[in-house]
C-alpha cells in the first residue's frame, strides 16, 4: 500500500495554533499540548487510506476527519496524482457552521488560485 504525504497549508497551521491557544487559555498548557499531539496523530493517520473519511455532501472532493478526544475536525483535500493529503482547515464544533463552510470554500479557491 502506498503512503500519502500529509501537508498543511499555512491557514491550517494557523487554525491549529489558534486552537492550541484556545485550549491553553480555557484549560491549561497540558491540554493544549495534548490537543496538538492528537492533531498531529490524526493527520499522520491520513497517510494510509485518506479517502476512507467523511466527505462534504455538497463537495465530494473535500474530506473531514474528526479528532477522537477533541471536538475538532480537520478538513483536507486528496491529490492522488501526487499521493498527497493537503490539510486546509481545522475547526472546533463550537464555531459557526456557516462561517467555517464559507472559509473552507474560500481556502480552496485560494489554494487552487
Amino acid at each position: 500500500m502506498q503512503k500519502y504525504s500529509v501537508n498543511l497549508t499555512e491557514d491550517a497551521e494557523n487554525d491549529i495554533a489558534e486552537l492550541m491557544a484556545f485550549y491553553e487559555e480555557l484549560v491549561d498548557t497540558e491540554s493544549a499540548t495534548k490537543f496538538f499531539d492528537e492533531a498531529m496523530e490524526t493527520l499522520a493517520n491520513l497517510q494510509s487510506l485518506p479517502r476512507a473519511r467523511a466527505v462534504f455532501k455538497d463537495n465530494p472532493d473535500i474530506y473531514r476527519v474528526q479528532m477522537e478526544k477533541h471536538k475538532v475536525a480537520i478538513v483536507y483535500l486528496v491529490d492522488d496524482g501526487r499521493l498527497e493529503v493537503i490539510a486546509i482547515r481545522a475547526y472546533h464544533q463550537m464555531q459557526d457552521p456557516a462561517q467555517y463552510q464559507e472559509s473552507v470554500r474560500e481556502r480552496i479557491r485560494k489554494l487552487r488560485g
